[in-house]
Order: C-alpha cells, then structure tokens, then sequence
C-alpha cells in the first residue's frame, strides 16, 4: 500500500534546493519518489505508511533546511510502476476534504509579508548608512555604521545565512544563499575588521546593507508575482457554490453547506446563482452560463433531463435539479486534481536544468575564488580583490535557470483550465506543439455524438407543418434514436404531438397508428416497400440523401408518401473550422471510425478532411497510429476516451474530449472539456505560446549569466549593481511567463 502526500515548503527560493530535497526525501526509507517544484514550491512525496509518516518527511525536509507543512490528504494507492514513471501518470483519487489551504499562492502570506517586512527594515537602515555615508562625520560613526549593518544582516539577511551556509558547510551542498552570504559576509567582515582593528577607513557596510535589501527585495517581488502565477488554482477553488437549497418538502427548502450535499438529493436553484453541484434538471428550462469551466462565453439553453456543472451560473429562471456528482467526482474537483498534477510534474527539459543549476552554483565558487587570486596578485590589494569577488558572488542567478521551466507551465496549464483544456502533464505541454499528424474518431468528436434531422422535404401538395405533426405523434411513443431526432426536430418548430390511436412498432423497420380516423406509416423504405406505398416519386431524392450518408425515414398513408427525413449524426459547429486551421498549420487530419464507408466518406467531405479510414475496430486504429510513427509522424489522437482510449494512449499526444461532466479521463494526455474540436487548436496553440516562453526566459537566464559574470569578474559592475541585476532577473522570467495570462488564438 502506497500514499502519496503533497507539502508545501514555502521557503524555496533556488534551483539547486529542489535537488537537494529531492535527494535527501529519496534517501528515506519507504519513499518510493519524490518530486519538488520550484514554481509551485511543493513536494509530493509516495511512500509507504508502516514504514514512514508525513512527520517523518517535514523532519527530514527541515534537516535539509527547510520548512514544510502538509496540504493534502491520502490520495490513492498507485500502482508502483506508473510512478515510476516520474508519477507522470499519477492518478489521484481523494479530493474529498482536502485541505488546499497551500494552493491560493506558490507561498503563504505569511511568508510574503515577513519578506515585505524584511524589505522595509532593510530600506531604512540602508537610508541611513547612505545618509551617514555621503553627509555626516561624527566620533564612533564607523562602529555605528557596523551595528546597523549588522543588525539588517541578521533580519533581512537571515535567510541566506540559516539557509546558505549549514548546507554548504555540513553537506557540501552550496546554493543560491551560500553564494548571497559569502558575498555580504565578505564585504561586511573586511569593514568590520578596519574599524575594529586598523585605522584604515575604508569600508563597505552600505554595500553590503543595499545588497541583502536588493536580493531580499527581488525575492518578495519574486513572491507575489508567483502567486499570481498560480492564481489558476485559488480562481476555481473560488468558483464552487458554499450553500446548497435541499428540497425538503413541497414549496419548503433547507440551506446545507455544498459538502452535505448527497447524490440523489434534489436542489432549487434562484435565477443568477450557482450551480451547487453537477446534476440533471428534474423541473425548468434555463440558460446557463459555462464559461468559467469550458472557456466557451455563450450561454447554454438547458432543459429537463439534461446535465448541468457544478460552479456554472443559472440565469434568469428558476431550475430544480438531482444532485450525481458531488465532493471529488465533480467536475471542479477533478479540473483543480488535473490541473494541480500538470503543475506539479516536471517537463523533461526541466530536469535538465535543475542538474545544470547544482553544477552551476560550484562553478560560480570556482569562477569567484579564482577572480580574486587573478585580482589579488595582479597587485590591485586586498580590498579591490574583495570587492570585485563579491560581485560576481552576487550577479550569479542560477534562480532565474530554475524557474524559467516550472514558472511557465504553472501559468499555462493555469490559462489551458480557464479556456477548458486540462493540460495532465508538463510533458504533454511540452510536446503538443510538435504535432504533425492528429487523428479523429468521427463520433463524439467531429460530430455530435447523436443523430439530428438534417433534412426533411414533403412532396407536393403537402403542408410541412402537418406532415410533421403526423410524424411527432406517430414517433412520440417510440425510444428508438432516430425516433427522438424527429421528436427533438419537431419540438424546435414548436408542432404539437396528437393522440394517435391502434400504435404498432415493427422492429427495425418502423412505426404505424391512426390518427384523425386514417391510418399512417413511419419507417425505413425498406418497411415502406413491403407496405406496396410507391416510392418513385421520392427514390432520386432517397438516394441523393443516402449518397450524403444520411439516414432516409418516410412518412406516408395508405396510399402515398408524403414527406421523408434525412437523419444523420450532425457534425460539430466548430469542426470545419477546427479542420480549415490545422491544414494551415501544415498539420495534417485523419478520420479513422468504425463507421460504414459513406458515412464516414461524407462527414469527412464536409469538415475538409481528405484521408478517411472507415469500418475500422479499435485495434485497426492503434495499428495505424504505429505506421503514422514508424513513418515520422508526430500523432495525436482525438477521441471521446472510451473506445477509443488504446488510440489515445498509443498516440504520442492522446487528447480526450470531454463527455459531459465525466473529464477525468484516464488514456488521454488532454482533457477537452467542451469536447470542442476548436479547443484541440488552441492546446497545439498554447503549447506552441508556453514553449516559446520557456525558450525566452532559458536564452535570458543563460545570456544574463554567461554575460554577467565575466563583467563581473574583469571588475566592470559596482556590487550593488550587481545585486539589482540578480534581483531582477528572477523577477523578469515570472513577469515573462505571466504573459501567458492573456494567451488568445
């Protein structure tokens, strides 16, 4: 039996910590992974209960020095092979009673405003050293100067110290604070060995006060714009209803919290509110706004009988509903679970660079201890050596490394949730954009999902208006599909169904009845045929219709037709369009269903696609993905993740459409929520956007580096120059990424 817990460690604050953590939680026994993430600053961590408790990782998570609290509860037993698959497959189960209190921000607010607190203090002092630096001279000025400097090292500074140099001394594990220590420590010691012990006067304790304020404040603006990074999370925490109107009894209702809310339970909605939980309208007609879960702004027309979401808005009529789906089988429940595991996993260019960013930081030590040897016995003195070692101690940002990866996947699997594309993986959002071959399943996915009238014609003489009433009261008894086509189709036009008399129903074929004293027939032409009703007035039309591949069903008396209907599975609004795109991209769609070749011939003809594979099983598509590949295509399957879903877990890319309010779907890689065909561009699109901005902000992160230093180095930066330009740089890949935000196809 294995657990998997997730904590939050607020105090994150360099790439190299996110190794150091994870090395030392691997060397637990009973953890059986661990995986941090700078961004998001957690760790979730499977191990095995009678072996360990969560207890035991913050202990160990505070030896390596740092602080953690647990933010969530058990989640379910893994199988051990998906996780070693870097849990990139995870499949979390209990949302139920989870406390997301880590989730509103990347820290707490605590923890921001002690950094803010730190900034001021720092400010302040710093004012003062400038002011008794440039403008007074007074006795003991020197020894002033280093107490308050003193004093913003031990507030301000404190983190770098309690951070930096226990794990550098006792583990031989340097990092970004290590790097910030030696460097004011350096300057402040060489001051405070002048004043103390020499009669020189030169000293660097404003240098050093402005450095530890810089560095201080780049973090806590670090801070805050991470959490708008993750504002994604807290925005759909905050969607969900907090009360619910349990009917319990005729015109009588009872307010319960949403988390007493049972399946079966039956809720009143009120015009304007929230929808408390996902559910089926049992009372009302409605317009009800899905934005906030599909990304889709135009208000959707619900009836009795159809589904609704949890969180969505009702509009301007009274609804009563059935409450299916509560606590972690809703659909907000299981967005923030997909969306929390895509932040939480590491795209495989991030692994890399959290290697780079250890190495990194002894490459710096190397760089700073032979810059001063270089400086010292070039004969410049020991104070200018000082000096120009601490700045390059300072510019070096292996933060900004760390973070340009992590910090873009946050915000645009946080933009994919609002635009109703759930992103499961890093990885996934890596790798979408390389897409050059997306195959579709026909139904559910280009179409509807269900048959709908696309055609009816009544022959001359007829009024369409009775030959549809005919109809509807013939098929009104019927259960069959295409018999709730008609029955849909009419209730459109507003026809009104009449009570027929003697209904008869011949399997396969069709229906029969009176109505106002003359017998009618509704079927196949097959049935019709075997009635001895003459069909060729209407046969041309017929086979035109069944050449389209639409489903022909007549309706006729005793004598004659007298109208027919064109049935067939309506192919989605978005679809054409979705198709006209990827063919402008260069990408190239294949329909492959199981449907008969027609059908599929004729659904492919109208949304533009040109290479069908029809009548084909679920095996035959796994078969054709593995030629697509083996050829050098990137592929992507569109299904509705049911049969479909060894296609979508062979694709490279397996995108599962959404099947109402069911999108925890396990073979794909995406989750369309809409299951909108337009939606699939805009992943490929948003891929494209979040891969773009990881390349920024590396190319930034490694030129601000590889530029930095060795300016440093040959003595051209002033030290506090140097801790500005560090401060900032982290502060500048967030900011980038953010970008992401106003991500638009």
């Amino acid at each position: 039996m294995h657990t998997t817990k997730t904590f939050l460690i607020p105090d994150i604050d360099c790439a190299s910590c996110v190794t150091h953590i994870e090395e030392d939680l691997k060397k637990l026994k009973g953890v059986h992974h661990a995986m941090v993430n700078f961004a998001t600053q957690k760790a979730e961590v499977m191990f095995d209960p009678d072996v360990l408790s969560a207890e035991n990782i913050i202990a160990q998570v505070k030896k390596t020095g740092y602080t953690a609290q647990l933010i969530g509860v058990d989640k379910s037993e893994i199988d051990h092979h998906e996780m070693e698959h870097d849990m990139q497959g995870m499949n979390h189960d209990d949302m139920a009673g989870e406390d997301h209190s880590g989730h509103a921000s990347s820290e707490s607010e605590k923890e921001i405003r002690s950094k803010r607190n730190k900034v001021i203090y720092g400010i302040v002092v710093s004012v003062l050293l400038i002011g008794m630096s440039l403008f007074f001279d007074f006795r003991n000025e020197g020894f002033v100067m280093l107490l308050l400097t003193f004093t913003v090292l031990l507030y301000t500074g404190r983190d770098f110290y309690v951070r930096g140099i226990p794990s550098f001394l006792s583990k031989g594990r340097p990092n970004m604070d290590t790097l910030v220590a030696l460097g004011v420590s350096a300057a402040f010691l060489y001051s405070s060995y002048n004043v103390l012990f020499t009669s020189v006067m030169e000293e660097y304790f404003m240098d050093a006060s402005i450095i530890a304020t810089f560095i201080m404040l780049g973090r806590y603006l670090e801070a805050r714009a991470k959490g708008r990074a993750s504002q994604a999370i807290k925005k759909l925490l905050e969607l969900g209803a907090k009360l619910a109107h349990k009917v319990v009894g005729k015109n009588k209702t009872e307010d319960i919290p949403i988390d007493q809310v049972q399946k079966g339970d039956v809720l009143l909605v009120k015009p304007g509110e929230k929808i408390p939980v996902d559910g089926m309208i049992v009372e009302g007609e409605v317009t009800i706004d899905e934005s906030m879960v599909t990304g889709e702004s135009i208000p959707v027309d619900k009836k009795k009988g159809d589904s609704v979401i949890g969180a969505t808005v009702n509009g301007n009529t009274v609804m009563m509903i059935e409450a299916r789906k509560v606590g972690k089988e809703s659909m907000l429940a299981q967005m923030i679970q997909l969306v929390e595991q895509a932040q939480m996993s590491k795209a495989p260019i991030q692994r890399l660079v959290d290697i780079i960013s250890v190495y990194f930081v002894w490459s710096v030590l190397l760089v700073s201890t032979l810059t001063f040897l270089g400086w010292f016995f070039a004969g410049v003195g020991l104070s200018q050596s000082i000096i120009i070692t601490v700045t390059v101690l300072i510019i070096a940002c292996p933060c900004a490394l760390g973070l340009a990866t992590p910090i873009s996947i946050v915000v645009g699997s946080g933009k994919g949730a609002t635009l109703g594309i759930l992103i499961k993986k890093a990885e996934s959002l890596e790798k979408v954009h390389k897409i050059t071959t997306i195959c579709f399943d026909k139904t559910g996915t280009i179409t509807n999902g269900h048959p709908e009238v696309q055609t009816f014609e009544v022959t001359s003489g007829q009024k369409d208006s009775d030959v549809l009433r005919i109809a509807l009261s013939l098929e009104q008894h019927s259960e069959h599909p295409l018999a709730k086509s008609i029955l849909d189709y009419a209730a459109e036009q507003k026809i009104q169904a009449a009570e027929v008399k003697n209904f008869s129903a011949v399997t396969g074929k069709g229906v029969k009845a009176q109505l106002d004293g003359n017998e009618y027939f509704l079927g196949s032409t097959s049935y019709l045929k075997s009635l001895k009703i003459d069909l060729e007035s209407v046969q041309n039309r017929i086979d035109a219709l069944h050449a389209e591949g639409q489903t022909v069903l007549l309706v006729s008396d005793a004598k004659q037709v007298l109208g027919y209907f064109g049935v067939q599975d309506g192919v989605k609004e978005s679809s054409k369009k979705a198709i006209e795109i990827l063919h402008s991209k260069g990408i190239r769609p294949v329909m492959m269903t199981g449907d008969n070749q027609q059908v599929a011939q004729a659904i492919a003809k109208q949304v533009g696609i040109d290479e069908v594979l029809a009548e084909v099983s679920p095996e035959q598509k796994v078969q054709k993905i593995k030629e697509l590949q083996k050829a050098g295509e990137f592929v992507a399957m569109v299904g509705d993740g049911i049969n479909d879903s060894p296609a979508l877990a062979t694709a490279d890319i397996g995108i599962a459409m959404g099947t109402g309010t069911d999108i925890a779907i396990e073979s794909g890689d995406i989750v369309l929520v809409k299951g909108d065909l337009m939606k699939a561009v805009e992943a490929i699109e948003l891929s494209r956007a979040t891969l773009r901005n990881i390349k920024q902000n590396l190319f930034w992160a490694f030129i601000y580096n590889i530029v930095g230093i060795p300016i440093a180095a040959f003595g051209l930066l002033n030290p506090i120059v140097s801790a500005v330009a560090m401060s900032f740089s982290s502060v500048s890949v967030v900011l980038n990424a953010l970008r992401l935000r106003r991500f638009r196809v």
